[in-house]
């Protein structure tokens, strides 16, 4: 009976020497001691950065379209109206000022939204119109650092211009008949603000991230009485939501779609990157320890 409990304790206490063993050779978020063969000693910590970033672009919607029971006849209007409006902004010559067209929506007139049914078109008899819409954005660039008044006389002459070319001025709902909530229009701002060279502005804060990140392992790795090593990982944290898009028209000489920052208003937008780094730690030699600093 004696030899049967000294059994048991024997082997309550083998395990907890081996969950103790295993707990002590894993460590996250933090000096790490040697573990199982392949294992690296390290210790891992968090590099946050932040650049405030002012908006480089000015971007407005802008929408030409014509209709008519003839589809040349709406073909000739359409043509007009947008010729009309490339004329206006070239007569600006402004350089930082241009004008890119998007989708061309070939469509009936009158399409307009029913609750009830889905925004089907009414059944009379009436001869069908076609129109023809074409979405355009008239890009402002180069912003960054102009004074704030030389820029709202900048975005006023180029909303008067579009508006007397005929244009209709700001982002159109795209109507879904088939999802269409009048209770949500999916609107927007008249105009946006945007940092356009997003890629560059990252880049700057990960240097910064990863220096934060070897200033706070130095400071642990002389606590612990050891020495930092090389970086051995790095992991990018999802950063809470700044509005990120992907652009989805990109110039013809870009290589693709590319990331940017959008505000409705003039404001200084954050860059925000947070890495988790992992440094490799060793013992320091005999004889070059010295008490940690408090």
């Amino acid at each position: 009976m004696i030899e049967s409990r000294r059994a048991v304790v024997v082997l309550f206490l083998t395990l907890i020497g081996a969950v103790g063993t295993a707990r002590a050779q894993y460590s996250p978020f933090g000096i790490s001691g040697p573990g199982p063969a392949g294992d690296i000693q390290g210790v891992t910590v968090a590099g946050k950065a932040s650049i405030a970033a002012s908006p480089n672009l000015v971007e407005i919607d802008l929408e030409v379209s014509s209709a008519s029971e003839l589809t040349a006849d709406a073909i000739v209007k359409y043509r007009d109206a947008k010729r009309r409006l490339h004329d206006a902004f070239a007569a600006l010559k402004l350089e930082d000022v241009s004008v890119e067209e998007r989708g061309l929506l070939v469509d009936r007139k009158g399409m307009m939204p029913n609750p009830y049914f889905g925004g089907m078109p009414s059944t009379s008899n009436a001869k069908t119109e076609v129109q023809l819409t074409r979405k355009l954005v008239v890009k402002c660039s180069n912003i960054r650092g102009m004074e704030e008044d030389r820029l709202l006389q900048r975005i006023a002459r180029v909303l008067d211009v579009a508006q007397d070319a005929g244009a209709r001025v700001g982002k159109q709902v795209d109507f879904n008949r088939y999802s269409y909530n009048p209770y949500n229009p999916q609107g927007e701002g008249l105009i946006r603000f945007v940092v356009d060279d997003y890629d560059k502005l990252q880049e700057e804060a990960y240097e910064k991230a990863i220096a934060d990140a070897r200033s706070r392992a130095e400071r642990l790795a002389r606590l612990s009485r050891v020495e930092l090593g090389p970086i051995v990982a790095v992991r990018e944290s999802l950063v809470p939501a700044d509005r990120i898009t992907i652009t989805p028209f990109p110039a013809a000489d870009d290589e693709g779609p590319r990331k940017r920052l959008e505000a409705p208003k003039l404001q200084e937008i954050p860059v925000r990157v947070e890495l988790l780094v992992r440094f490799e730690v060793h013992p320091k030699p005999a004889g070059n320890e010295r008490a940690p600093d408090k």
